[in-house]
């Protein structure tokens, strides 16, 4: 009888496998973490199973590429948060598999895609801070500097920021003034780093810890204590815990009252960040704006949201009113396609469009 009842449970079991090996063959990708509502457990189940679809695929190089567009497909919190996720991916995988910075570029999605890729990429860097912090930051910037498109360099250079301000722990000051010290066109783009990780810090988010006596306002962390005032403002309305909605333009002017001068452009730069992730609702605020408060805006306006897609980049700079705008968006939009973007199809603004384009080697100093 007892034999009887395992064998009972035993053929019960292989039925139950083969029954959810089939059903789950249906299943979307993901599907495991998609039905968890719980942010927390959704994160780490997201994290989990990226990190072993990356694993599996032997070659994190071609598969993020992949992911990127698989999440496309998927939607959700999986694609909005597949850059933040990656991070910590991006670390694990490093620490795991023993990424230096001579190897680095083994690693490195060939993608220019902001979301997945560019996540991944920051976290390796982001690993190797005790590397970095021995160079000070000399040696992960010319491996930066060896990666194969503008984009890529730039996103490396972003991540070696967040990786100094952590080797610091915390100390603000030091990780700038590490930034600082390497080449004019690296150092700003490395202090938007620093900045963007400090702010993730004060809500303890993406593997940081809250500083103790940590100060949460930019008008004071981004009042020329420690320069870069435009990189300090770029990210803080991105990781702000809390705070009023930015919606329009009237919002972005309410959001930097009584600021001046390079702060006011930095906090509208970064308060457009807010308005919306789709830059041609980005940019149709901007045109509502004027003078420095127009350019600032326009300085925030996400157009690497459109990586690969030439026609709608072509649609969003024939947008611009004024020099300022063909500028800067002939500079990011050649940084996103690595040169390619061409200014030729342009009839009016085309001379500021490839004077920007020429300066895309130079620092962003505001770019996501």
């Amino acid at each position: 009888m007892k034999r009887s009842f395992v064998l009972m449970l035993v053929a019960v079991a292989a039925l139950l496998v083969a029954g959810g090996t089939s059903g789950s063959a249906r299943k979307p990708w993901l599907w495991q973490c998609t039905q968890i509502h719980n942010a927390d457990p959704q994160y780490r189940c997201y994290v989990r199973l990226l990190r072993l679809d990356i694993e599996q695929s032997g070659n994190p190089a071609r598969e993020l590429p992949r992911i990127d567009r698989r999440v496309l497909s998927v939607g959700g919190p999986v694609e909005a948060g597949c850059h933040v996720l990656m991070h910590e991916v991006g670390r694990e995988y490093a620490r795991d598999h023993h990424v230096t910075l001579s190897t680095l570029q083994r690693y490195v999605p060939r993608s220019n895609n902001p979301n997945c890729s560019a996540g991944f990429g920051m976290g390796l860097v982001m690993y190797l801070g005790p590397q970095i912090l021995r160079s000070g930051g000399t040696a992960a910037v010319h491996a930066c500097a060896r990666l194969p498109t503008r984009y890529r360099q730039y996103t490396c250079v972003h991540g070696l920021g967040h990786a100094l301000l952590r080797a610091y722990h915390g100390a603000l000051g030091e990780a700038v003034r590490a930034c600082r010290r390497l080449q004019v066109r690296y150092a700003p783009d490395c202090a938007q780093g620093v900045f963007h990780d400090y702010w993730i810090s004060l809500r303890g988010a993406d593997g940081t810890a809250r500083p103790r006596n940590a100060v949460t306002s930019p008008r004071v962390i981004c009042d020329g204590r420690y320069g870069y005032v435009r990189a300090c403002w770029y990210r803080y309305f991105l990781e702000r815990p809390i705070g009023l909605p930015i919606r329009d333009a009237a919002d972005l002017q309410r959001t930097c009252r009584g600021l001046r001068g390079i702060q006011r452009f930095g906090c509208i730069s970064g308060a457009t960040l807010e308005l919306s992730s789709d830059p041609f609702e980005q940019l149709h605020v901007c045109r509502q704006l004027h003078g420095l408060d127009a350019r600032a805006c326009v300085r925030g306006v996400a157009d690497q949201a459109l990586a690969g897609e030439p026609q709608r980049q072509l649609a969003l700079i024939r947008m611009c009113r004024t020099a300022d705008c063909y500028g800067w968006l002939g500079r990011t939009l050649a940084v996103v396609t690595n040169g390619s973007f061409r200014c030729t199809a342009l009839v009016r603004g085309r001379s500021d469009c490839e004077a920007g384009a020429r300066r895309m080697r130079d620092a962003l100093v505001t770019f996501s």
